[in-house]
């Protein structure tokens, strides 16, 4: 009945029926074929049917046929390897190892699963490799260095400052590098790192006192600006890099010596000058104190120089013993009376010298009060010095009372108040010295007077009394209520047409010069001299020849008058030389005439008075003689080309202004000059330069190498213009045609006149300087010399109207017509010389 069933169901359904029938066989029949173990191959699994069997492998075999499903020998179960397989079985990040039926899943390094490690296939849980991250783990990475973890493993990376090595992490000496730190910086090693300071006397551009890194800058500090000062009061500050140092100011000196070691500077006045006080302030001085002591140019000066700052020395070395005033004011003696060798020294070699040399007396004199056992009153008496010496304790007990010092002939009286005055502490000494022999080396040649200028001057100055010198302990710079008087004898007797001047020695100027601003004259008899001053200072004498007052008038009009001369003829220079309309042979001669006239009076405004350099003193006077005499050879030219031209008008075809060429003319307005000049210098080499100008030497008869050229011209001048003057009046009364022509050519023969007699009539009027007129021809000379620029320039340009009208249109941006008449530029056409005058 079963059977029955299956049949009808299986056929009916007509899926199965291979599949139903050998059940139903096998179920017929009873026999069970998987009974037998050799019926399916090895790895496979047996499964009975109703008649029949067949084999499966198992899940990770294959069998060799193919099918899933098979029976009978022949076929195996063969190991399939899921290793292979796309995709991997074990996913990303793994190994799989195929086994015999199965596999296994192994994470790469540096992965995990939860599974375990090694996973067989058929075990639970899902196989899957996720990273691990070592850097949790203690002890992955050494001390002093950073873990990084990255997919499947990580690194390990030492800190800022270390270094690795033999798988540790070392400190790296970071100061071993030069260019950790900036300049003038510090460098400090720390475990892991390093800082920088900046050294003493540098701060840090960005104000922390420690940084790292070369990109931080270490600049100076100013240690000067700082207020208050670290030198402290009476000082100067010089700041240097990362330092500074303290020096005095003048006058006072450290306290104590070598304070400035210590940190601790003070400077306390100092009573006199040593030899470091005197060598910064002069290049001369410091000459000696190297190489150049030991040129020839320098030999005798420095020998002198040396034996001054010896004495000077010697007493600012000796702390202890007495000074002896006598034999230092007789060491002084042999400096002073080497006069041949104070006559080979320069202008400022000697005033150099004479300012240590006095500077030098007054020190030692100051020192010898100040030493030990020194408290007594001398007077010293030696052939060049005389030295009277007081200390004053309680002396002044009365308010006007005075003290009087005595040496060699002058005097010296100084009040109590004056005394009082100084600023010692306790004692005052008061000294007066007078030096005799002095007053030959500082002469007049040093006399510069800011009220009565030297330049241009005719007074003769000279020295007539000897240097004295007032000296006290604490003297008050700033000058005394109450000033000295000082009592001078004159050398010479003081004529009644000399003025006395009271001078005092500046240090200042130049080395050193003689001044009158300090010192007042009281009064002057013939044999001594009275004046006063407020301070105490080296003094003497200067008589003057002459009015004081009228020289220095002249010398403000010469200034004045050859500034006014300069802007004209620089004018008229560009007039002649822009004016195209005026152009011709005469405003060549005007131009060269003007160019000379310039520069002559350009180098003696600026160079008369350069009397320092003997040298260059005679060469500024030969150039000031060759230009001008160049200015009247070019009149003298202008003066025979005018007369060549009006004689031409005369006499047919001859030699005319035309037939010179302009060559020649300045062989002549340059040329001969130049022949004076040379002729002048090889005849007498000493005439050039005077001591108080550079020109002429007026007192022996120098001066006619150039009044004889001059007047010899202004003669020649006047008779050509004088011949041409009468030609021209003959002309004009026979040729009527030409009147407006030849009265042009006779108002440029006029203007020539004028001109002569400007530049000539000046030098004539220096000839005769002497007698009652001579300060009225002094002033007609001064006036007339200066302003001869400006005559010339109203002369050729002001008083010409076709100069005027020029000046016009530029000064009116107008344009000249084309059809303008030009008649006015004098063109002589009509005559054989074709010349054309303005």
């Amino acid at each position: 009945m079963w059977g029955f069933c299956l049949i009808l169901l299986c056929g009916y359904c007509g899926v199965h029926s291979q599949l139903v029938v050998p059940i139903l066989e096998s179920t017929t029949a009873g026999v069970n074929e998987c009974s037998d173990s050799t019926v399916c191959p090895a790895y496979a699994t047996c499964t009975n049917t109703f008649e029949s069997y067949f084999c499966t492998c198992k899940e990770g075999f294959l069998s060799s046929n193919g099918q899933r499903n098979f029976r009978g020998p022949g076929v195996e179960c063969k190991d399939v390897d899921e290793c292979s397989q796309h995709p991997p079985r074990c996913g990303p990040n793994s190994v799989c190892t195929n086994l015999q039926g199965r596999y296994k899943c192994s994470c790469l390094r540096g992965f995990s699963s939860p599974t375990g490690n090694d996973w067989i296939s058929g075990k639970p849980g899902r196989f899957a490799c996720s990273d691990v991250n070592e850097c949790i783990l203690s002890g992955v990475c050494p001390e002093h260095s950073d873990c990084a973890n990255s997919v499947g493993s990580y690194s390990c990376t030492c800190q800022a400052g270390f270094v690795s090595k033999n798988s540790i992490c070392e400190d790296v000496e970071e100061c071993a590098n030069p260019r950790a730190c900036p300049e003038h910086a510090s460098c400090h090693n720390t475990f892991g790192s390093y800082s920088c300071s900046c050294n003493s006397g540098f701060a840090s551009s960005s104000g922390n006192l420690s940084f790292q890194g070369p990109g931080g800058r270490c600049e100076d500090i100013d240690e000067c600006s700082q207020d208050p000062s670290p030198c402290g009061p009476n000082s100067v500050c010089s700041n240097a890099l990362g330092s500074y140092s303290c020096n005095c100011t003048v006058g006072f000196r450290p306290s104590p010596e070598g304070s400035w070691k210590y940190g601790n500077f003070s400077c306390k006045r100092i009573p006199f000058k040593c030899k470091e006080d005197m060598i910064p302030n002069n290049e001369h001085v410091q000459l000696c104190e190297g190489k150049a002591a030991k040129e020839p140019e320098y030999a005798s000066f420095c020998e002198l120089m040396n034996t001054t700052f010896g004495i000077l020395d010697d007493a600012c070395k000796n702390k202890t013993t007495t000074i002896s005033l006598k034999k230092t004011a007789e060491r002084f003696d042999t400096v002073i009376e080497q006069t041949h060798t104070w006559s080979n020294l320069t202008k400022e070699e000697t005033s150099t010298l004479a300012t240590v040399l006095l500077e030098s007396v007054e020190s030692t004199t100051l020192a010898a009060f100040l030493k030990p056992s020194a408290n007594a009153s001398q007077t010293i008496q030696t052939k060049h010095l005389a030295i009277e010496s007081k200390i004053i304790k309680e002396e002044c007990i009365q308010e006007n009372m005075a003290f009087y010092f005595k040496a060699k002939g002058d005097t010296m009286k100084i009040g109590c108040s004056t005394v009082e005055e100084s600023g010692s502490s306790g004692t005052t000494g008061v000294a007066f010295v007078s030096l005799e022999g002095m007053e030959s080396v500082l002469d007049e040649r040093f006399f510069q007077d800011p009220q009565f200028p030297l330049a241009n001057s005719k007074r003769k100055l000279k020295m007539n009394s000897r240097i004295v010198r007032g000296i006290m302990t604490g003297e008050n710079k700033d000058g005394f209520s109450d000033p000295v008087i000082y009592i001078l004898e004159n050398i010479q007797p003081k004529q009644k047409f000399e003025s006395s001047i009271c001078v005092t020695w500046d240090t200042d100027v130049d080395g050193g010069r003689w001044t009158s601003l300090d010192c007042v004259i009281l009064k002057a008899s013939e044999t001594h001299t009275v004046c006063s001053s407020k301070r105490l200072a080296n003094l003497a004498i200067i008589m003057a020849s002459g009015d004081l007052t009228m020289e220095y008038s002249l010398y403000l009009i010469s200034h004045v008058g050859l500034i006014i001369s300069l802007v004209c003829l620089v004018c008229a220079i560009a007039t002649f030389l822009l004016c195209r309309s005026i152009r011709n042979r005469n405003t060549d001669l005007h131009l060269h005439l003007c160019v000379s006239l310039f520069l002559a009076k350009l180098l003696f405004l600026t160079g008369v008075d350069k009397t320092d350099n003997q040298l260059g003193c005679a060469i500024i006077a030969g150039f000031l003689h060759y230009l001008f005499l160049a200015c009247f050879f070019w009149m003298l030219v202008e003066a025979v080309m005018l007369f060549l031209m009006v004689r031409n008008l005369k006499v047919v075809n001859y030699f005319s202004s035309r037939n010179v060429k302009m060559l020649h003319l300045c062989v002549i307005g340059y040329g001969l000059p130049g022949l004076v000049v040379v002729v002048s210098a090889i005849v007498q080499p000493k005439g050039y330069g005077m001591h108080d100008r550079c020109w002429l030497n007026t007192e022996t008869g120098f001066i006619w190498s150039f009044l004889g050229p001059i007047c010899t011209i202004i003669m020649i001048n006047s008779i050509l213009l004088t011949w041409t003057l009468l030609i021209l009046r003959q002309k004009l009364s026979s040729v009527n045609a030409e009147v407006s022509t030849l009265k042009d050519t006779r108002l440029l023969t006029f203007k020539a006149f004028a001109q002569v007699f400007i530049l000539g009539c000046s030098w004539v009027l220096g000839i005769f300087q002497i007698g009652a007129m001579a300060s009225v021809m002094a002033y007609l000379f001064t006036i007339i010399n200066s302003l001869q620029g400006a005559f010339i320039f109203l002369i050729h340009c002001l008083l010409s109207r076709q100069v005027r009208e020029e000046y016009r249109r530029w000064f009116t941006a107008k344009t000249k017509p084309s059809s303008q008449s030009q008649t006015s530029g004098i063109v002589l056409s009509s005559l054989p010389s074709s010349s054309r005058t303005g």
